[in-house]
Formats: C-alpha cells, structure tokens, sequence
C-alpha cells in the first residue's frame, strides 16, 4: 500500500509540473503573440502625431491600414488644401473632391471639421492642451480663424446696417464675394513624411497664402526668397516661413493677440489677388478672361494694369504712361522726394485704378500696393474734397463752361452734402449713403474717361505727373511769369503756394486750400497746355496712332471730311465727346489762346485758320475736363477704399498666381 501511496504523490507531482509549465508556456505564447503584434502595431508609424490634440476633428480621419505584402500597417489620414476663389468655384486642385467654403457658418464648420476660436479653446482645455503648448498644427488654428473672420465680419455689418441698405436693398451676402478661402481634403500617408516633420501639414500654394495673409489683416515685414525667410505680423498674428528639406517652404501661424474682423476687413473682391503683389487693375481694363497666372513674365503694355510694388515698378509704369526719364528718374533715386501731402503713387491709383468696393457692402479695407505708407494723420480728404468743389466753381479757375464741368460740379455738391450726413452717422466713413454716392460718382467719372480719346487722356496723366513731381523736387520749375502775370496769384490777388514744400509749414487747416489752388493756379495749366500740344503735334505728323486709342486719328479720317466744316453744328451733348473728332466750338470765359493755333491747309482751299482755333480750343477744354475728372476720381476713390498705416508692399510681382507649392505646419 505504501508503494501505491508513493506512486500516487509522485503522479500528482508530475501532472502539476505538466500544469506549471502548460501556463509558463501560455505566458510566453501569449508574450510572443503581443510582441508580434506590438511590432505590428507599431510599424504603424506616426499614428499617434493624428491624434486629436496636433488635428483636431481632422483626427477622425485617421487609420490604419495593413500592407500584406510588406507585413506591416501603414498610417493614413487627410489634411486640408487651402486655396483662394470665387464663392462659385466649381474647380479645386484636387480633382472630383468636394469643394467647402469658409464662410463661418455651422454647415461650413462641419464640412471643414472646424471650430471657432471660443470652442477652440474650450477643446484644448478638456484635453489639457493649454497656451503654452505647442501639440495643435498651426493650420488647425488657421481654419478656425479664417472662419472666425467671415462670422464676425458678416455679424459687425449686419449689426450696423441692420435696417438694411437705402431703397430696401439687401446686403451682399457671402455668395456675391468673388476673393474666398476654399478647402478639399487630401488623403496622405505617413509614408511620405519627411524625417524632420512630426506633425500632419496643410497644403496650398504661395499665391493662395500671399492672399490669404492680407484678408487676415497680416502684412509683410520681410520676404527673402533667396534665403527663404518670411515673417509677416498684424491683427495678433505671426506667421513664419522657412524652408524644410526634402519638402520645401512651410509657415507656421502664431496668435500672439487679439484679432478683429470688422471695418478692418478686406474687400472680398478678385482683384485684392493683384493688390497683394504690387498690381493695381485700372478702368481701362476691358480683357477679364485673360488668365491671371500669364502676368508675371509679362510687362504691362497699355493702361489696364498698372505695376506698383517696388521703386523700379513705379518708374517702369512711370515709362508706361510715357512720362520723360526725369520723371521715372524720380524714382531711382534716393535723392529725390515722391509725395506731396501723400505719396504720389497713390494719386495715381486714385486717378486710374479700378473701383473695388462692393456695392451694399461695408468693407473699405485694402492690401497696400505700394512701397508707401498710408498716414492719414497729414492729411484730411473731406476738407480736400470741399476744397475741389471750391475750385472747380471758381470763375478764376479758367474752366470751361461744358457739360462734363458743370457735371463734376454737382458731384462734389453731392458727395460734400453726404460727407455731412455722414459725419452725424453712427458709422463715419462706412455709412452707406456715403459708400454708394461715392461709388455712384466713380462710375460717372469712368464712363467720361472711357469716352475720351484714350490719347488725350494718357497725355494728360503724363504732363500731371511730370509736373507734380517736377514741383516737388525741382523749385526752378516753376514759371515765374505767364502771359505777364504771376503765376502765384490770380484775378483776386490771392496768394497761392508755388511749390509743395509750402504745404509742410502750412497750418492743417489751410494745407488743404493750398494744395488745390497750386493744383488749379499752377499745375492744371502747365497740363493743359503741354497735353494739348502734345497731342496735336502727334495728330498732325506721321507719327503712328497709338494703338491704345479708341478712337481713330485725324490722319485716319478723310481730308474732305476731317476739313469741310459741317452745314449745321450738331446738338450739344449731355457728355463732351471724344476729341478724335473736333466737337463744334466751345466757349471759354475769354481765356486766351495759351498753344499755338495750327494752320491746316486743304488742298485747292484757303488757309483754315479758324478750323484750327476751334480744334485747339476744344482740346483744351476736353483736356481740363479730363483733368479735373481724373482729380475728383482720385478724392472719391481714396474715400471710398483705405489701406493699414502699417501696411507696405514687398516687391513680389512675380509670384502673382503662382503655384509653387508651400505648406503650413
């Protein structure tokens, strides 16, 4: 019995050994299974840098996928393309992908996978995430603020027009804007990531985020492509570039304060593209078809578009408008002065640059084109304006009494009767009254200067900008004597500034007043008469018409017809017509023949002396009515649309439409 006893011990002994090491055995299976599949799992690289705190609600998208083949997971998630259109696009860069709009709606936010900054945070507190941490990728935050921008924009100009506008119109709505942020989503692969790079990257292009910063009201402070270093500062943000190897230009945005969306914003127009690279479209632009991305290899060659980002491009379109090289000069040298009680270039965006406010809309705001800053504080365009209205009605302006004339007459009447009821708005400067009666007065201005000898015109703008800047930087340009009489004073024995150094030492409230009467008393004169003359030495040789001109030149016209005086003078139009066909006579207030009278001969007929007087005359008057349109347009203009003080161009011409590919971190 004992034996069995000893048999029975050592069988239980036995089968527990067995059972022992059947679990040391598990342990270690189940050990090698987790490991292989740890060594899986974690060949799923750069899973966990999608997570919710560096994506947001981006991290949904995120998975894994097995690689049979290769025996391992592979990492995939989307991230936002940023690009800039009409809020009609129907094109993306990526192809058959849903286009969505920030526009700061819910349906908007949803379809972007974004939050606006209030709930922003709020999520980044729940998951611990707090200011100092730097785990959300920059362009999560980008997404929130671009549709914070068109929620609280759309709120401050509802708020203020919430009666809506004159006549019961509707405000523009988000589907009028033709400059909108767009988004697609792209699959991407942790695969493709570059070694230095930890975080998922948004994708756009470098003209998309040239644009994108100036409708957040960011503005460049350096734009060094040759050592690729960018910043560019304002309205509480930072944004930074530099490049990444193996990838290429990436920004980073930083909030550094608070941001505001309201008066401030940005016209939601096409044209702001140009703007923000130093291009400015004028009224005379006629092709819009015309593909924008073909602009940078190309020079400007008429009037349509005029090129104002740098000191050299200001020359250059200086060259354009076929000022002499004294002129262009002016802007080569460091020497030499360019404003008066503003920058000069922003006389010449007044006077020819397209209108872009929107109407029934309150946005003013601007990207600066020029490498000038915008300082209001020397200046006062209301009074600028009462001054012109002034001048224009003055008997000893030596204006001629014609419809276009009495015209600018009453536009002034009526934009400084609306200045005053503006002033007593809630809302100076952006009541709409004011916005839509200067925008009314613009389109009269332009429907004039389209009219008129494109010639004629040019001419014009050229002897006003050589005279404007002859004034400012050469003292000896002023005549002392014209036709016997001072050129500093007139009939009322008034003193009148001879030269624009003057304005400086004028008081603020009479700098206004001498600034228009040297423009009336000293540089409307030497205009005229230089442009008429001008032009009238071109019509009459065999130099080439421009082929800028709508209307034919005289050498273009029948002797018979261009001579033979018509039977019976034709009615008075409401508008004076183009000059490339003399209109009939027009009187002056016994102004004195100021060019030399031409002497046009016909064949088989007398000497046509009178023919010739009545050609220069009204030349003369087409060419003050032009003149006087072109400074009323600039006033209205500059009123109608403002610029950042801080805001100065970086000469970046080349890269309008540009689709070199840079990301956001």
């Amino acid at each position: 019995m004992g034996n069995n006893t000893s048999s029975e011990g050592g069988g239980n002994d036995e089968s527990l050994v067995n059972w022992v090491a059947l679990v040391v055995s598990l342990v270690a299976l189940l050990g090698t299974v987790a490991q292989v599949l740890q060594q899986y799992i974690a060949s799923a690289a750069g899973y966990s840098n999608c997570g919710q705190r560096v994506m947001g609600n981006w991290h949904k998208s995120k998975k894994r996928k097995f690689r049979a083949t290769e025996l391992r997971f592979e990492v995939q998630f989307e991230t936002p393309v940023f690009f800039v259109c009409p809020a009609t696009n129907t094109k993306g860069p990526i192809p058959e992908a849903p286009i969505h709009f920030v526009n700061g709606r819910q349906q908007s936010l949803e379809q972007t996978r974004a939050l606006l900054p209030k709930e922003e945070e709020a999520q980044r507190q729940s998951l611990q995430v707090h200011t100092a941490d730097n785990e959300r990728a920059s362009w999560v935050m980008l997404l929130s603020q671009l549709q914070s921008m068109e929620k609280e924009s759309q709120e401050w100009q509802q708020h203020h027009y919430n009666m809506g506008p004159p006549q019961n119109l509707p405000l523009v709505d988000f589907e009028s804007h033709t400059l909108a942020v767009a988004v697609q989503a792209k699959k991407r692969s942790w695969d493709t990531m570059p070694a230095g790079v930890k975080k998922p990257y948004a994708t756009t292009a470098m003209c998309h985020l040239i644009e994108i910063a100036a409708m957040m009201g960011i503005y460049w402070k350096e734009f060094d492509r040759s050592r690729d270093r960018y910043r560019a500062e304002g309205n509480g943000y930072i944004l930074v570039g530099s490049n990444v190897p193996d990838l290429g230009v990436m920004f980073t945005l930083q909030i550094c304060g608070k941001s505001r969306f309201q008066e401030n914003r940005v016209i939601p127009v096409d044209e702001v593209k140009e703007l923000c690279c130093g291009m400015v479209s004028t009224l005379f632009q006629e092709n819009k078809d015309r593909r924008r991305i073909e602009f940078p290899n190309e020079d400007p060659k008429d009037l349509s578009f005029l090129q104002l980002g740098s000191m050299d491009e200001i020359a250059e379109t200086m060259v354009l408008i076929e000022c002499n090289t004294d002129t262009a000069n002016y802007f080569r040298s460091d020497d030499t002065k360019h404003g008066h009680l503003f920058p000069v270039p922003f006389e010449l965006l007044g006077m020819l640059g397209k209108t872009l406010h929107i109407r029934n809309s309150a946005f003013r705001m601007l990207p600066n084109p020029t490498p000038y800053h915008w300082d209001k504080n020397f200046f006062n365009l209301r009074r600028l304006v009462r001054e012109y209205w002034k001048k224009v009605s003055d008997s000893d302006a030596d204006l001629p009494q014609i419809a276009q004339i009495q015209q600018l007459i009453e536009d002034a009447d009526i934009v400084l009767r609306t200045l005053d009821v503006d002033r007593k708005s809630k809302t100076p400067g952006y009541s709409m009254p004011l916005l839509n009666t200067l925008h009314d007065v613009l389109d009269r201005c332009d429907m004039f200067l389209r009219q008129s000898d494109r010639d004629l015109v040019r001419m014009v703008v050229r002897e006003h900008f050589q005279e404007v800047l002859k004034l400012i930087n050469d003292r000896s340009g002023v005549d002392g004597e014209a036709d016997g009489k001072s050129t500093h004073t007139h009939t009322n024995d008034k003193q009148t500034a001879e030269h624009f150094d003057e304005l400086t030492a004028a008081s603020p409230e009479l700098r206004q007043e001498a600034f228009m009467e040297l423009y009336f008393f000293i540089v409307l004169r030497q205009v005229r008469e230089r442009a008429v003359t001008s032009y009238e030495r071109r019509r009459t040789t065999q130099y080439a018409p421009s082929v800028h001109s709508r209307e034919p030149s005289i050498d273009s016209i029948p002797e018979a017809k261009a001579l033979s005086p018509s039977p019976t003078p034709p009615a008075a139009p409401s508008r004076p017509i183009s000059p490339g066909l003399p209109p009939p006579l027009l009187k002056t207030r016994g102004r004195s023949q100021s060019v030399p009278v031409l002497h046009i001969q016909a064949p088989g007929h007398g000497p046509q002396q009178y023919l010739g007087m009545d050609i220069t005359t009204s030349l003369e008057s087409e060419a003050s009515a032009i003149w006087c349109t072109l400074v009323l347009r600039m006033l209205c203009w500059l009123l109608l649309h403002d610029f950042n003080k801080k805001d100065v161009q970086i000469a970046k011409s080349e890269l309008l439409g540009s689709r070199l590919p840079v990301y956001v971190a």
